[in-house]
């Protein structure tokens, strides 16, 4: 059966009311990233905060509404083994970007609207619009063209929770379709070192690596758990190496082309 799919080419500020009037679910996915550059970047405040919140009470209008908020595992930084989604200790944000997400968090948690809330882990893989400020998209990016691997030299043999982005692509709709509201969940596929993810290239590359300065403070080492997803019943399945071999063979051919 065909599917009657209407698409907006409008700014989620400037949707109007009568259009959300019919909407079941929210996946509120605009927002400006990137938590190194958010030091400098005053969208943040407008766009992350403010914006947001202001689409959040036009939402809690529609009784029948659903709304996924999509956070980030970055609102952590204590070092810790296993990282866990329901203990405020382990929230310790280290970013404008991440600050951000937590304030959204806690937005929700006062709001009149069921909310589902997921902290995705660090994006890669393959996309038709793929970026290129994540860390293993990047990684990828400058392996592919025989650039050295900028590395934040303080990270290097640091743990970082990463998602697949077909596993996050399930991870939300199955909790949409599962999960009870005003429940938190990390979305993470696994956890790695970056010097683990260096590896995984290294397997088809030659690569150099330029240490660099970490621009962030106060950097911890830590793992995410996502016991409490799979104990809902999504088990992730996406492979970190498969998807680096994925992503640079994707990037040499669009080099042939």
């Amino acid at each position: 059966m065909k599917r009657q799919i209407k698409f907006i080419e409008s700014s989620f500020v400037d949707i109007s009311d009568d259009l959300l009037s019919d909407i079941n679910v929210v996946i509120h996915l605009a927002a400006i990233t990137n938590a190194s550059e958010s030091f400098n970047n005053s969208q943040i405040e407008e766009v992350n905060i403010k914006q947001t919140k202001e689409f959040i009470d036009r939402c809690v209008k529609i009784p029948q509404c659903k709304f996924f908020f999509p956070s980030s595992t970055s609102v952590y930084g204590v070092a810790s083994n296993l990282v866990v989604e329901d203990n405020d200790d382990f929230l310790n944000p280290q970013s404008p970007y991440a600050e951000s997400k937590i304030e959204i968090e806690r937005y929700l948690q006062g709001a009149d609207i069921q909310f589902i809330i997921g902290r995705l882990g660090t994006i890669f893989g393959c996309s038709p619009g793929m970026r290129f400020h994540t860390a293993i998209n990047k990684f990828c990016y400058q392996a592919s063209l025989g650039l050295p691997l900028t590395i934040w030299k303080e990270n290097y043999e640091q743990y970082r929770p990463y998602l697949d982005l077909q596993d996050g692509i399930e991870a939300i709709l199955f909790l949409i379709k599962n999960s009870k509201p005003y429940q938190t969940y990390n979305i993470v596929t696994d956890n790695y070192k970056l010097s683990q993810v260096v590896e995984f290239i290294s397997d088809t590359h030659t690569v150099a690596l330029d240490k660099v300065d970490t621009p962030l403070l106060n950097q911890y080492s830590y793992k995410v758990s996502n016991k409490k997803l799979k104990h809902l019943g999504y088990n992730p399945t996406g492979d970190l190496r498969q998807g680096i071999e994925s992503t640079m063979e994707m990037l040499k051919c669009v080099r042939s082309y």
